[in-house]
């Protein structure tokens, strides 16, 4: 029996067996666990809640600065003054053995008319040039005013050969003895017809010459 109690005693000294004197622990006692699993959801910072949303910085739009366009002036096209003189009626086509009988159709062009005042009466000395083409050709004629009587005391004219074709690009124009116009530019309607080979184109005063 001693040596039983003596193997007993040396157990509990080395601490094989528990010793029945010492005191039993208490909670307070009781090492402290530390946890390392997070409180909040994965991928949630506790310092950016619901509640509590970091505020963003916004970058300034830049300001659109609009330059004006150039103002465009525009020059008014100077106002053609009215002419002293213009074409009374139309410019009409008749058979040129009306003035010119001796003449066939197939010979000559005639163009001529006469030129008259505010009064009806005839004006000399005035310069009416044919210009323009007829037949691919360039026109560059003059004649003043009464010296074809044929057309009328202030009567004027031009001959060309007859080329029996259709043409519009002769024009006829009326100036004063220093080259000043009368009258506006006319392009004429050349037929081409034997009905029509005499080309009538008269003048008629409708306000004063200014000086």
């Amino acid at each position: 029996m001693l040596l039983a109690l003596v193997l007993v005693v040396l157990l509990m000294l080395l601490g094989i067996l528990p010793n029945p004197l010492e005191p039993k622990p208490t909670a307070t006692n009781l090492p402290v666990r530390l946890t390392t699993e997070p409180a909040t959801p994965l991928g949630i910072n506790p310092a950016h809640s619901a509640t509590s949303t970091a505020t963003q910085t916004r970058t300034p739009t830049p300001t659109v600065t609009h330059t004006p366009e150039p103002t465009l002036t525009h020059t008014p096209t100077p106002t053609e003054k009215p002419m002293p003189f213009v074409i009374k009626g139309m410019p009409k086509g008749y058979p040129n053995s009306m003035l010119f009988p001796q003449y066939t159709c197939e010979e000559y062009l005639f163009i001529g008319g006469e030129i008259l005042d505010l009064r009806e009466a005839p004006v000399f000395k005035l310069v009416v040039k044919l210009g323009g083409t007829y037949g691919g050709s360039l026109i560059d004629l003059s004649s003043v005013s009464g010296e074809v009587t044929a057309y009328g005391e202030s009567g004027f004219g031009f001959v060309l050969e007859n080329l029996r074709i259709r043409e519009s690009g002769i024009t006829i124009q009326l100036f004063d003895e220093n080259g000043e116009a009368l009258s506006a530019q006319t392009y004429l309607s050349i037929t081409g017809n034997c009905d029509s080979n005499l080309v009538i184109v008269n003048y008629k005063q409708v306000r004063e010459i200014q000086p």
